[in-house]
């Protein structure tokens, strides 16, 4: 019988496969269906697949080779691997037929002191770990500020007690690194030792954190680490990897996912655009098997209302999730205040919604592929907060010219000549707005969270309107590491905003600050000057100010300035329905009373879902 030999590689990325008498028809057809680009292979040489590709590609494989009548002779690292998958599959069966039967609160306790662990839980963490601890692979989809980071640690230190895992890695955004590294002194009698990737010696530490960007750059590193012994690897904030396959850091991550010998993944909002966004974050969970566990339904490009509680009943035994009504905060108090653009605003909003009814008057078949519509969303949402932003749309930026050139303003033009002179004549009616709701909280003694999209919104404030006030900036050109003793830096700036008496500003930008900070303990008013059409990134931005260990009997005030009659109020409608289809999937009505607003795949502009709803505020004509 001819013979085909299967290793993994050394990096652990890919499976080689080598031909001893592999009949030829055999070796092309693998070269066509598992290893694309490598069917022309000399029959002596060998075949490089990912790992991700071959284990997806197992049932097929096994055909063929009976087919050929084959055998395969499968190296013991690669077998491993098989046979953890097919081990996972029963269970995946098993937990789908019935919940797993969680520990006692009274046993994790006194496991969690055996292991080390010191910090005492609450009721909803211990069921939360308890719940994980029953799976093999697991989520977490508490919400923000419930303790998701130190109930992965005390998951982390059974499992190590238990001689499962012996390190972990944590693949999170740069601004919940700092977290990471406070929890491990607050749960551990004996801390473990935190290292970023970057870090000299970082691979000799118990607990490495890299980011995502990082993960798909030093991928080949990371796999040699966690393949060379038993490795728990956790995605915080893990809605970040939402894309799968599309997006290089989904594929990073899936990739990963197979070597991992526990794999969580923790995250509020896990789903916050479309039922689809689970996706990609079952399948790092479970590899392979999101068909199997999500119904098709979840699929479809508008959802039925049924398809969220089908969702809701698939998911509910792999998941925990501890809502913000068992949290026992005071609600905030949320309010939309409404403004009315001054005239020369309102004449330059008119004039550019006009310009951009022409500009996307196109088929409605062509617009799921058109990707300029992210840039409608961003000029009007400028337009509604601050005409000024759209210089660049005028002048261009740095004197390189737009991407989409069709909607570039001409200099010359009536509208051109009303935006570059704009900061002439009018003060935008939502800054007025906020400048007197900052001065008032800043008049007793409360610090304020101002939230905008746009970093010339955020530099105008801080420079001009806030100065007052000293405002402290976070934003995605402020780095998280100084590379010079002066350089400003977010943790420098979130320090100031917390300790100093004089600074009562944080501005804040949501793509750069939504995850991974806590300021519940100094700050109990949030304004957000502008929202997009992203949901998940709304709901996360929330809970930097709302979060457990808020002193009882505080009030957390939450406002939105929303401009009448434009893009903000088609925003906070879709923000809404978002918000409602995610609290059936999670069984959280919390989440509604919230009413909701990805970097790569962290921050569309818009969503193809949101296409319809965008184009009737333009008035479109189809």
């Amino acid at each position: 019988m001819s013979l085909l030999l299967a290793s993994l590689s050394p990096s652990g990325t890919e499976v080689l496969l080598r031909s001893v008498d592999a009949p030829a028809a055999l070796w092309n057809s693998l070269g066509r269906n598992i290893a694309p680009g490598q069917a022309h292979a000399e029959i002596d040489g060998s075949l490089r697949v990912p790992i991700g590709r071959f284990l997806a590609s197992r049932n097929w494989l096994g055909q063929a080779l009976t087919t050929h009548a084959c055998a395969v002779d499968i190296a013991p690292a690669l077998a491993a691997l098989l046979e953890r998958g097919s081990a996972e599959r029963f269970e995946i069966d098993a937990l789908l037929a019935a919940p797993p039967a969680s520990s006692s609160p009274t046993s994790l306790v006194s496991d969690l002191a055996a292991a080390g662990f010191k910090r005492d839980l609450k009721g909803f963490q211990l069921r939360d770990l308890g719940h994980l601890l029953a799976l093999s692979h697991g989520a977490n989809f508490s919400v923000p500020g419930a303790g998701k980071t130190t109930v992965a640690y005390a998951l982390h230190a059974l499992e190590r007690a238990r001689g499962r895992v012996d390190r972990l890695l944590v693949v999170a955004p740069l601004s919940a690194f700092a977290a990471w590294a406070d929890e491990v002194q607050e749960c551990f009698d004996e801390p473990l030792r935190v290292a970023r990737l970057t870090e000299r010696g970082a691979l000799s530490a118990d607990v490495v954190l890299v980011n995502y960007q990082r993960l798909a750059a030093s991928y080949d590193q990371i796999t040699s680490w966690v393949v060379d012994s038993s490795t728990h690897v956790i995605l915080d904030e893990a809605h970040r990897m939402k894309r799968g396959k599309a997006g290089e850091w989904g594929r990073a991550c899936l990739d990963l996912a197979h070597l991992a010998t526990r794999r969580d993944i923790l995250t509020g909002t896990p789903a916050p655009q479309h039922p689809n966004d689970f996706v990609a974050l079952v399948d790092f969970v479970w590899p392979n098997q999101s068909n199997r566990i999500l119904p098709d339904s979840a699929r479809r490009a508008d959802p039925p209302p049924a398809a969220m509680r089908e969702v809701s009943a698939r998911l509910a035994p792999l998941f925990t999730r501890t809502t913000k009504a068992e949290l026992e905060l005071e609600p905030p108090d949320r309010r939309a205040e409404l403004v009315t653009m001054k005239p020369l605003q309102a004449e330059i909003y008119e004039a550019l919604r006009t310009k951009m009814r022409h500009a996307t008057n196109v088929r409605p078949r062509e617009r799921a592929q058109w990707g300029q519509m992210g840039e409608v969303v961003m000029y009007l949402l400028e337009a509604a907060s601050n005409p000024a932003l759209l210089a660049r749309a005028v002048t261009g930026a740095d004197g390189v010219a737009l991407q989409w050139p069709s909607l570039a303003i001409p200099p010359n033009s009536d509208l051109g000549e009303k935006v570059l002179h704009y900061g002439q004549h009018e003060i935008p009616a939502k800054f007025e707005k906020l400048v007197t709701m900052v001065a008032a909280n800043a008049s007793d003694g409360r610090k304020t969270l101002v939230w905008s999209n746009f970093v010339g919104t955020i530099t105008t404030l801080a420079d001009q309107l806030l100065a007052p006030y000293q405002p402290a900036v976070v934003h995605g050109a402020v780095p998280s590491v100084a590379e010079d003793v002066d350089y400003t830096t977010r943790e420098g700036e979130l320090r100031r905003f917390r300790d100093d008496p004089n600074c009562f500003v944080l501005l804040a930008n949501p793509a750069a600050m939504s995850e991974g900070v806590s300021l519940h303990h100094h700050c109990h008013d949030a304004i957000y000057v502008d929202r997009t059409f992203n949901a998940g990134q709304y709901l996360q931005s929330i809970d930097r100010i709302h979060r457990l260990g808020l002193a009882p009997g505080t009030q957390t005030r939450i406002r939105f300035l929303v401009c009448r009659e434009t893009v903000d109020e088609t925003v906070d409608e879709r923000i809404r329905i978002k918000a409602e289809r995610l609290a059936v999937m999670l069984s959280d009505t919390s989440l509604v009373t919230m009413a909701l607003p990805d970097e790569e795949a962290y921050g569309e502009w818009v969503e193809p879902d949101d296409l319809d709803v965008l184009l009737q505020h333009l008035g479109d004509a189809y």
